[in-house]
């Protein structure tokens, strides 16, 4: 088997949304039996995504909170912590503050917010967790989280691309300003993101990074795409991820990840 490590975004790559597939678990299942190791990297903290740790299976380490912290999954360990600068931080919620956007701080267990709002209840109910609801604005309540390890803004689809590059300029060298959804942009430590964090993974594990396989569908997904020994992208994915990606699966809905597995099973890739 060529590939000894299988590193795969969650939301919309994995999951559709509505339900894991049985092919899915099946083909993670198997390619466990045969020593291979497959790795949840996704942009939720650690308690959003744990509960489908069990489900798939695969109950070795998480990348999550998109790349700034790598878990043991069984008890929530700390492998390895990419938090981001408090002044960072605070100048990315400013930003998102100045333009009226909904703010997210994130720790390592909650998400913090200024007040409540629909967007944040709405997010949450997604990922099956409550927003923290903080009374003042999330810039002033970073300085009192002992660890910050992404900010986002909740901003409009049409606003978005001009927002990420205004971000940049402002904090691009000290942040990785990225968007894991057509609503979500997200920041994190420069020393963050997928790519770093399945290279670190994979040296902890002692697996070359050309027996990587990585596989997404957005934008904070490409880093990791690019760095792995095989990029992947779903056929849902952006079109900018599947230009730069190695292969192009089938969608999330067609089983792409299940494909993916199976072939490298099959060692037909």
């Amino acid at each position: 088997m060529k590939y000894r490590l299988i590193a795969s975004d969650f939301d919309n790559t994995l999951y559709d949304e509505v339900a894991l597939s049985s092919r899915a678990l099946k083909a993670i299942a198997e390619y466990r039996a045969a020593g291979g190791k497959f790795v949840i990297a996704t942009g939720r903290i650690f308690p959003a995504i744990r509960p489908f740790i069990d489900k798939v299976g695969a109950d070795d380490e998480v990348i999550a909170c998109q790349g700034s912290a790598i878990y043991h999954a069984s008890s929530g360990e700390v492998i390895k912590k990419y938090a981001l600068d408090k002044d960072t931080a605070v100048a990315a919620a400013r930003f998102f503050e100045r333009n009226g956007d909904v703010c997210h701080a994130y720790d390592d267990a909650h998400f913090h917010v200024a007040q409540e709002n629909p967007l944040s209840k709405m997010y949450g109910e997604y990922c099956g967790l409550k927003p923290a609801v903080e009374g003042l604005p999330i810039s002033e309540y970073i300085r009192e989280m002992p660890v910050v390890n992404k900010v986002i803004g909740i901003v409009s689809e049409d606003t978005i691309d001009a927002k990420v590059e205004e971000l940049r300029a402002l904090i691009g060298k000290d942040a990785e300003v990225t968007k894991s959804a057509p609503i979500f942009l997200e920041v994190t430590s420069h020393e963050a993101g997928k790519g770093n964090a399945l290279e670190y993974l994979a040296n902890y594990l002692s697996i070359p990074i050309s027996e990587t396989v990585a596989v997404g569908d957005h934008l904070n997904d490409l880093s990791m795409v690019l760095r792995a020994g095989l990029g992947c992208a779903v056929d849902n994915a952006i079109p900018e991820l599947k230009e730069r990606a190695d292969l192009v699966l089938p969608s999330v809905f067609d089983d792409g990840v299940a494909v993916l597995i199976e072939r490298v099973l099959a060692d037909g890739i």
